[in-house]
């Protein structure tokens, strides 16, 4: 009676944590439209010393209503530090490639090659054997990323000037954070990984933070604020705090797949409220790459 009380309370467990997850990619998808309007008012340097602090803030309430209390991650730390470097360069790249190219389509890149690499670092990190079906899946997703990214009629110069190379350096770092946080779990939670990366990732971006402009936000208009919420606190500090925790729980593979729920929320409010265009190839690179998610993730 006991162990059946047990799975119960594991499974309902598990389930507010697949709902919380699958929130927080509906956020991360919001997220990619809102990151290019707030492009237009600052380079991606002053916008993610910002996008970082209020991260951390985000941070505080979550702690105290979960009476957490901050502590040194000593023997983790290195993962912290990788992990920190990680989140700067997926947010340099990010906000980069949302600036020069289209939201929607790096809402679907990202999110759906992102989880293919995790796949293979994990194998490598983890010394996990590929499956067939994962080989598979591999595939459909590299036939996807080329369809996405129109490859047959794009140079390298393309890539770069359209955003999209931006975006693939995205999903590969992404991933090695993704890793970094599942060797984490031993010593950390979820939140204090979380707010040790956003304080460390803040003393890695001072350097190239333009201190001369950096109080200019404060005079940006509502609008820039309301995107600016949107890709800080909730896809931030609520969002990425939540992948975490899940990467921590269930594990970084089946944490990734839910990656794929992201191109849905993007493509959708990038064509709402950006009038960007929804192209076939967008449509069936996209549908490939979540085919080969989902053998990934099959047992």
């Amino acid at each position: 009676m006991q162990k059946n009380s047990f799975l119960s309370l594991n499974s309902n467990s598990n389930m507010k944590l697949y709902i919380s997850l699958a929130i927080a990619m509906f956020i991360w998808g919001i997220s990619w439209p809102s990151a290019k309007v707030v492009g237009k008012y600052a380079d991606a340097e002053l916008i993610m010393i910002w996008r970082f602090f209020f991260g951390a803030i985000t941070m505080v309430p979550i702690m105290y209503l979960l009476k957490l209390k901050l502590s040194w991650p000593k023997k983790a730390f290195k993962y912290v530090l990788i992990a920190s470097f990680c989140l700067v360069g997926y947010n340099y790249y990010y906000l980069k490639g949302t600036q020069l190219g289209m939201a929607g389509i790096g809402g679907v890149i990202v999110p759906t090659l992102s989880p293919l690499v995790t796949i293979i670092l994990a194998s490598i990190t983890f010394k996990q054997q590929i499956q067939r079906r994962e080989i598979l899946g591999i595939i459909f997703g590299i036939l996807g990323g080329i369809i996405l990214l129109n490859i047959w009629n794009l140079n390298l110069d393309d890539l770069s000037k359209s955003g999209n190379l931006y975006y693939i350096n995205a999903a590969i770092i992404w991933a090695g954070a993704t890793i970094c946080t599942q060797k984490a779990k031993s010593e950390l939670n979820a939140v204090n990984f979380s707010i040790w990366l956003y304080i460390i990732a803040i003393i890695i971006v001072l350097p190239i933070t333009p201190i001369n402009s950096l109080m200019d936000v404060m005079n940006y208009d509502s609008i820039f604020w309301m995107n600016f919420i949107v890709i800080s606190s909730l896809s931030l500090g609520f969002g990425t705090t939540i992948f975490f925790l899940a990467t921590m729980k269930i594990g970084s593979n089946k944490t990734s797949s839910f990656m794929y729920l992201v191109p849905i929320s993007a493509l959708a409010f990038s064509v709402i409220f950006l009038g960007e265009e929804l192209a076939l190839t967008t449509i069936l690179g996209g549908s490939l790459a979540i085919l080969g998610v989902y053998l990934v993730n099959q047992k």
